[in-house]
């Protein structure tokens, strides 16, 4: 499985949990240690990779928001039903 298939899984899984605008970097590790493993470094290793792949974009240190330039069918998923998860 390329890297890119992987970030989208995870944010398939955040999606899935509720998130579609922004997301805390606490619940972005959540799911990639639900995909991926609890190891710190293997949560710092994904959460680059979101970050380089250009899935999240940092609003700052502790917050994300979902790229929707990356993520199309989350402005359609955004209009049906607001974000549910409170930062």
């Amino acid at each position: 499985m390329n890297p890119q298939e992987t970030c989208q899984k995870i944010i398939d899984q955040l999606i899935a949990d509720g998130f579609k605008y922004q997301i805390s970097k606490k619940d972005i590790a959540k799911a990639i240690m639900y995909l991926r493993g609890i190891d710190e470094r293997t949560v710092q290793r994904w959460l680059k990779a979101l970050e380089v792949f250009e899935y999240i974009i940092p609003v700052n240190p502790n917050i994300y928001k979902l790229n929707p330039i990356k993520i199309p069918n989350i402005i359609n998923n955004l209009k049906e039903n607001p974000q549910t998860k409170i930062m």
